[in-house]
């Protein structure tokens, strides 16, 4: 196919013809897709590609790029390998590619024609656009994220890319019997039950509640600040966001986007986000003062929470995503496994990703695989 190629760097130089391609996928559409750009986080730049054939459009694709940074790394105790890897990454500058959108993963950010179009040809406009994309930005290496299983196949057959091992997110599917969290806690078995109730009572005097728009402005510094206890706690965390992050998202997604706030004596010791959509319950980020961590047991009472709401708004599924997969999977989660490749075009860029990748792997364990904490009647029927 001889394709054309026009790339826009905001939200506000798109053309009326993107929104009007666009405009039954909400992902995409102008007061949706640009909530990087309103938020103007740090090291990340926007990038939206419009694909035409003979002047009709065939398809629209998200990137981001974002300048690697040391401070989106902790090695923790690893301070020689941390020094080394600031060294590099203050050296080398890297950039990465993303097709995709680092702080969702409830949607895709494409859209092909509605023109029918052969899977191969899906696929081989995808690669084009991110060839296109790789030669104009020069990035040091590529992140495709979250690729559907056809265009995956296809990836998978270039040998300069990569399949990201264990691209894992964690889910509940949530049994149409389950009401309330009793329903949930009826399910456990006796060892996990007794964990539960135990993790709950600590919580009996935090207050939850959910914050509005003027509330989410009014402790947009304690959102951020508790965002980033967390994110400091993380080995990886690529893009880090800022205190307008999460009032440009509810201003974009409106209902859909749901943050709570967990009060202890009237301060804010913790909160959580959730993207609401199509029957599915997805958490978007965490924020925890670690400080009431143990005595409140804060990040459990949290997905317990996150898992309830879930059940209230009659989700079918919950969504908790990559990071801390065991206690996830203690909670109940099973991996739904992504596909994800990347690509990395120079060498010094290479080698600190084998040795981050290799502590990761390292820190995750296979512990969370023999977590079962459902009786067996829950798994039958599933």
């Amino acid at each position: 196919m001889e394709l054309s190629f026009a790339v826009f760097d905001h939200i506000h130089l798109l053309p009326e013809e993107w929104q009007l391609f666009a405009q039954d996928k909400k992902a995409l559409s102008t007061e949706n897709i640009g909530v990087q750009d309103y938020a103007n986080i740090e090291n990340l730049r926007s990038y939206y590609l419009l694909v035409k054939e003979r002047q009709e459009i065939v398809f629209i694709i998200y990137f981001q790029l974002l300048s690697v940074k040391p401070i989106h790394f902790n090695l923790g105790e690893k301070k020689q390998q941390q020094f080394w890897l600031d060294l590099a990454l203050n050296i080398v500058k890297p950039t990465l590619l993303v097709a995709g959108n680092l702080f969702r993963h409830d949607e895709s950010f494409f859209k092909f024609s509605d023109v029918r179009l052969r899977k191969e040809q899906e696929a081989d406009i995808y690669q084009q656009a991110v060839n296109f994309m790789v030669k104009h930005t020069n990035a040091s290496g590529i992140f495709l994220k979250d690729v559907p299983s056809e265009i995956a196949g296809h990836i998978s057959k270039d040998p300069s890319y990569h399949a990201l091992q264990d691209d894992i997110s964690m889910e509940i599917v949530i049994p149409a019997h389950w009401h309330s969290l009793c329903d949930y806690e009826k399910d456990l078995k006796h060892k996990y039950l007794q964990r539960s109730k135990k993790m709950r009572k600590s919580f009996a005097d935090i207050q939850a509640r959910e914050l509005n728009k003027a509330e989410l402005q009014h402790y947009s510094q304690d959102i951020y600040r508790l965002y980033q206890q967390v994110t400091r706690k993380q080995i990886v965390s690529m893009g880090m966001l800022n205190e307008h992050f999460f009032i440009e998202l509810k201003k974009a997604l409106k209902d859909h986007y749901r943050v709570c706030g967990f009060f202890l004596d009237g301060k804010l010791i913790a909160f959580s986000s959730a993207i609401r959509h199509e029957g599915i319950y997805d958490m978007n980020y965490i924020g925890i003062d670690y400080q009431f961590n143990q005595s409140h047991h804060l990040y459990f009472n949290i997905l317990f929470h996150c898992l309830e709401s879930a059940i209230l708004a009659k989700a079918s599924k919950l969504i908790l995503g990559r990071t801390a997969i065991e206690a996830k999977a203690i909670m109940g989660c099973t991996p739904d496994y992504r596909f994800s490749f990347y690509k990395l075009r120079n060498v010094i860029v290479n080698w600190f990703y084998q040795r981050v990748s290799k502590y990761f792997s390292e820190s995750q364990g296979d512990k969370w695989k023999d977590r079962h904490p459902f009786k067996s009647m829950v798994y039958e029927n599933t």
